[in-house]
């Protein structure tokens, strides 16, 4: 009876650890979306997660049961409807965008993934937000678009500046040889 009732702590205790895990990462993202993935072989969940990479997203297959607890602790009430049959989460570590385009474009090649919603800045959000949300700009993108038009500003007034010198070095050669300009 010893040896059964240590097994049965070890178990509880690697629960509470994996949703110490989730917990942490909750608070780590900048969002998550909920999927259903049932159907998919390892191959495909390792191209998802492959495809993850690059955006700072995490892929978690997780247990519905230990991610409610997670969820209720970070106060991520807004996803625990969606824990039901096979779920997948990906934790956007950054750009939740990013991660929805990647999840987009994934789940419009891969029939069997389904978006059963999301957690964005703690608001929770239908799937169909999360298309809209999947047509905006990315970070990378606006930060893009940004740059460019402050490179423009800088140009403009590099090269506004540039004629304020010339006509005041013509200024000074003017009056160095009391020619009146």
């Amino acid at each position: 009876m010893g040896a059964s009732t240590g097994a049965g702590g070890a178990a509880k205790a690697q629960r509470a650890a994996q949703v110490e895990e989730l917990r942490g990462l909750i608070r780590g993202s900048a969002g998550m979306v909920f999927m259903d993935t049932l159907g998919l072989d390892s191959l495909e969940t390792f191209e998802l997660r492959k495809s993850l990479r690059p955006s700072g997203a995490r892929l978690k297959i997780v247990k519905n049961r230990l991610m409610r607890k997670a969820c209720e602790g970070e106060g991520a009430d807004g996803c625990l409807g969606w824990l039901t049959q096979t779920t997948a989460v990906a934790f956007a570590q950054s750009d939740v965008v990013s991660t929805i385009k990647v999840l987009t474009t994934y789940a419009a090649e891969h029939e069997k993934v389904k978006f059963k919603g999301g957690m964005v800045e703690g608001r929770a959000v239908a799937p169909a937000e999360l298309k809209t949300l999947a047509a905006l700009p990315g970070r990378h993108e606006l930060l893009t678009s940004v740059a460019v038009g402050l490179k423009a500003v800088l140009q403009r007034g590099a090269r506004d500046f540039k004629g304020v010198y010339v006509k005041m070095v013509v200024a000074a050669r003017a009056a160095a040889q009391n020619i009146p300009s």
